[in-house]
């Protein structure tokens, strides 16, 4: 029989894994929704914020709480360049579908970048120290250290977003840029540096989600794989180019996961998330906040 403590201390260690899902599903969000495209290199970016993050903690001897921002800068320096190599061409109008180049060129660099990581770095597992050992008390609840900074760190970066794009000038252009790419160029709004900064913005937040889940998924080539998936559920759930629903999407689909993990079995941890997918793209294929 469990106990009402037990079930609480599922959903607390379930909001944590889902407020990660979340931070990578806003990664997307802004990607689509701003630049309307799709990047299928998304997961690699988690992969680099993890091996970076790695790095420094265990060759450099740089604190967590230095090497996550350091990680992130770095990421994002990689994806202002990445835009402006491979992606540019997608706001010039020299291609003739934009989606349809992003998907080929991101899915390439995907491809790419894992050879890459198995060139430089292994095809090794690597895991850093813990953040935060133990467990930690959250009134009569127990959640795992490294679960609980994951949650918290996701969360502080969830709400820094998103007071930068609802309180500041630069927040409002890409809102603007969102509804109407035109009409932001008319009304002075210089949209090819903005997409370029969304781009480096969303790969950072990527690599913030790879940084504080390493201790838990260790890192390796290809472990970016699983979050992209995710990543991609969580905007369906929530609804394509949603910021709140991508924070409610990647909550729900943190728990479901937790829940069947604990209550069913672990060996079906993915199945569950596709299971939410389906009952949303059978009864609400918009997603929570998509609009009709």
């Amino acid at each position: 029989m469990y106990t009402l403590d037990f079930i609480l201390e599922v959903l607390a260690r379930g909001l944590g894994i889902g407020m990660v899902y979340a931070l990578m599903g806003l990664g997307l969000t802004l990607i689509f929704g701003v630049m309307r495209i799709i990047n299928f290199a998304q997961g690699e970016f988690y992969m680099l914020g993890g091996y970076a993050t790695y790095f420094l903690m265990v060759s450099f001897g740089v604190p967590f709480i230095a090497a996550l921002p350091l990680s992130m800068v770095a990421v994002f320096l990689v994806g202002i360049l990445v835009e402006g190599l491979l992606l540019s061409p997608t706001r010039t109008g020299n291609v003739g579908s934009a989606m349809e180049y992003s998907l080929i060129i991101t899915f390439a660099l995907s491809l790419f970048l894992q050879k890459l990581a198995i060139i430089l770095f292994g095809p090794f597992y690597r895991k850093v120290p813990d953040y935060l050992p133990g467990n930690v008390g959250l009134g009569p609840l127990r959640v795992p250290g490294n679960t609980f900074v994951a949650m918290v760190v996701s969360g502080l970066l969830i709400l820094a977003v998103t007071l930068y794009l609802s309180r500041t000038w630069r927040g409002r252009s890409w809102r603007a840029m969102a509804q109407c790419l035109n009409g932001a160029s008319i009304s002075g709004v210089p949209t090819a540096r903005e997409s370029s900064l969304v781009f480096g913005l969303s790969t950072a937040l990527a690599a913030a989600a790879g940084a504080v889940l390493i201790p838990v998924t260790l890192v390796f080539p290809n472990v970016g794989t699983s979050p992209l998936i995710k990543g991609y559920q969580i905007i369906a759930i929530g609804g394509l180019g949603s910021v709140p629903g991508s924070l409610i999407g990647g909550l729900l689909l943190g728990v479901v996961e937790t829940y069947g993990s604990i209550f069913i079995s672990s060996a079906y941890r993915d199945l569950y998330g596709f299971g939410l997918l389906i009952l949303f793209l059978l009864f609400r294929p918009r997603g929570l906040y998509g609009q009709a």
